[in-house]
């Protein structure tokens, strides 16, 4: 058996570690068991909230062998303890502003604001209905924005065609400035959290927890993965990565249904990426 113990994989979920349309591919199930067997750490890093995560991969903590990146880097979740670890939520003073700024210029753009007990929304409607299913119903509160805490958020997400998105996106960047980060994990979505809040903030909190001498291999795909590959001591990417993201990529493999993070372990295994 090979000696992973050297190792930490941190992967992006949709795009990367699953194949099209949030498919498990088996051969990277069985890639991990074995990394895992020579004592490799490893996680995922994703933008979802522990809250949301069950339905999209199953059982976590028989998956996982350290705390995942959650929320774009905004909190780690430790499934073997069920708690988060080193949270990180926005200001509420920007929190009241960004909703009175969305509800005078975009008040027909749909959000959803992730905390850590909740979803909260104003109404199940569009890219917003299909959102939901992925969590438990009593994880989801559909009220009113003027009833919402504004102390308890990690990030608020706008969900709109792209060109909408687009829009949205300007007027923030005009409106904010560098108060806040601004990403996107998909063309129809728009993440709006801390500036500096990211992936590779969050890379920074699994370094911290399991100890900084392993070597961090990252996987991504998308906008909302460049901070972390770049952070990473390796960087690797699907072939049907964005364009930017290869770009930074230390090794781009093959597409993410082909199974991305069992190339990453072959290689591992026949000894490609001594480092």
């Amino acid at each position: 058996m090979t000696d992973f113990s050297r190792y930490i994989i941190a992967t992006d979920l949709d795009g990367t570690f699953f194949g099209p349309g949030g498919v498990r591919v088996e051969r990277n199930m069985e890639a991990v068991e074995r990394f895992k067997a020579g004592g490799g750490l490893f996680t995922y890093a994703t933008g979802r909230l522990h809250l949301n995560i069950r339905n999209v991969i199953g059982d976590s903590a028989a998956l996982v062998n350290a705390p995942a990146v959650m929320c774009n880097g905004a909190y780690l979740y430790d499934f073997a303890a069920q708690r988060a670890r080193e949270e990180e939520w926005m200001d509420p003073a920007d929190v009241r502003e960004i909703l009175d700024f969305s509800q005078r210029r975009f008040p027909d753009v749909p959000y959803r604001v992730s905390t850590a007990t909740e979803l909260r929304i104003r109404e199940a409607s569009g890219f917003l209905a299909q959102d939901i299913k992925d969590f438990d119903p009593d994880a989801v509160r559909v009220a009113p924005v003027e009833t919402w805490p504004v102390n308890d958020w990690y990030k608020i997400v706008y969900r709109e065609l792209p060109e909408r998105l687009s829009a949205v996106r300007a007027a923030l960047m005009e409106h904010f400035g560098e108060r806040l980060g601004l990403t996107s994990s998909g063309t129809n979505i728009l993440e709006v959290q801390n500036p500096g809040c990211n992936k590779a903030k969050g890379l920074e909190k699994l370094r911290r927890f399991c100890g900084g001498d392993r070597i961090l291999i990252a996987c991504g795909d998308f906008e909302n993965d460049i901070e972390m590959l770049q952070a990473a001591d390796i960087a690797v990417c699907p072939e049907n990565a964005m364009p930017g993201v290869k770009k930074i990529a230390d090794h781009i493999l093959c597409h993410c249904k082909e199974g991305l993070i069992a190339d990453v372990i072959h290689r591992l295994e026949k000894g490609e990426w001594e480092t």
